[in-house]
């Protein structure tokens, strides 16, 4: 944990109280809008993506083995160089590096369309066009997340945050709608849209002014920060306890996104437009949790909320996995959004806060790593779903994850307290 001084003991003075009032506070600052819409441009692509790619994997194939396949040839990759990307966060131009990113991504984007548009797309492209863009993600996130406290300071970082994690949720309300409604156009139309959005995003993040930090620095090799990173995060419990707690939810529960379109076409048998309203219900519960989230940035109970958020993750995919009808479904992926947004929400804010800014990129490229293991999740997921079905092995799913938090709201909470005493 990071030691109290003067400085830090003045920035928790100066934090804003927390309640409804204060849920859009860090949008008073223009470079931080800039970058607010910046990342609504790229998530709106990324959200887009998730649905183009996993329907047109799955319509290819006809198996969940295969999307599973497609899912971890993007997931491999960011797993395995996230850490890099950490540290080249804490090294370099963050701005700068986003921008190459959003050119990066809008190029592979242009690809996948044209290769539809000319109607020769084949599984083994998404899985190619999927190593590339897990290798480029795994340098996205961790410098958009790094530069966030550059541009708001520590007054406003916990609101700020949470307003990211709500403007990624307003594209889980409206990208994948708009996704199912071009598919069911044209799928290249769909992919189109991803890459002009990714252009955008970088545009917007040429008017943020260039910065470099003093700390950022190319005097080492950028494996022993990846190193001095990781070390740092395991001598610290608390940090360690909430990356694990990322972990759980992450490789137990957010699959099920992966697999809609199993539930929508094998067991709802409804049509492209109801799985952009599958995703949809999804993002609408996510953007209610995340501005949940935002008005209590700096409430005191935090830790308790996100284990409360947990197990009723848990609860609440077990009850959408046995779903009977698409109206029902509907309900239940809104509570899933809800409760399982508002947790991770809360377990990223709670990163950030304990993290020493020297190591922002690091923590948050380790935190990445949780999230890139969703796809990798996919491939045993996507076995089980073959042999036992979508709604066995999701209930079975969410059981599991409800006992986990559970488990988690009991031991947890002490570790972490006694770190902060310490």
């Amino acid at each position: 944990m990071k030691s109290a001084t003067p400085e830090s003991i003045n920035t928790l003075k100066s934090r804003p109280a927390w309640g409804i009032r204060h849920t859009f506070d860090a949008l008073g600052n223009e470079q931080f809008r800039l970058l607010w819409f910046g990342m609504l441009a790229a998530q709106g692509a990324m959200q887009m993506n998730i649905v183009n790619r996993a329907w047109l994997a799955y319509t290819l194939s006809g198996s969940a083995l295969a999307l599973g396949a497609v899912s971890l040839a993007q997931g491999l990759p960011w797993s395995i160089l996230s850490l890099l990307g950490g540290a080249m966060a804490d090294r370099v131009n963050k701005r700068n590096l986003l921008i190459l990113v959003m050119f990066s991504l809008s190029a592979l984007a242009i690809t996948n369309a044209l290769l539809i548009h000319l109607k020769v797309i084949r599984i083994w492209h998404l899985v190619v066009i999927g190593l590339f863009q897990g290798t480029i993600f795994a340098f996205n996130m961790p410098a958009r997340q790094a530069l966030i406290p550059e541009v708001v300071g520590d007054g406003l970082l916990s609101n700020a945050l949470a307003l990211n994690a709500t403007g990624m949720n307003l594209n889980r309300v409206f990208a994948p709608s708009l996704a199912g409604l071009l598919i069911g156009v044209n799928p290249a139309l769909s992919f189109d849209l991803v890459a002009a959005c990714y252009c955008a995003s970088a545009l917007l993040l040429l008017r943020l002014p260039s910065r470099r930090r003093k700390s950022e620095s190319r005097s080492r090799s950028p494996f022993l920060d990846i190193a001095d990173g990781v070390a740092y995060m395991f001598r610290d419990r608390t940090l360690l306890v909430f990356m694990v707690m990322a972990f759980v939810p992450v490789f137990v529960g957010m699959p099920y996104r992966q697999l809609l379109p199993v539930f929508q076409q094998t067991v709802l048998r409804v049509g492209p437009r109801s799985l952009g309203l599958m995703y949809t219900a999804v993002g609408i519960g996510a953007l209610v949790g995340s501005l949940t989230v935002a008005s209590l940035a700096a409430s005191p109970r935090k830790v308790a909320i996100q284990g409360v958020a947990g197990v009723l993750f848990g609860l609440f995919l077990m009850m959408f996995a046995l779903s009977p009808s698409l109206p029902v479904s509907l309900g239940m992926l809104v509570l899933v959004g809800l409760a399982s947004q508002g947790y991770m929400t809360i377990n990223s804010v709670l990163l950030m806060e304990a993290a020493d800014p020297a190591y922002y990129g690091r923590v948050m490229s380790i935190y990445m790593i949780t999230f890139s293991m969703m796809p990798v999740a996919m491939l045993p997921i996507g076995f089980l779903v073959d042999q036992f079905g979508a709604p066995a092995t999701e209930a079975v799913a969410g059981i599991v994850l409800a006992g986990l938090m559970l488990m988690f709201l009991s031991g947890g909470r002490r570790v972490i307290a006694q770190g902060r005493r310490r």
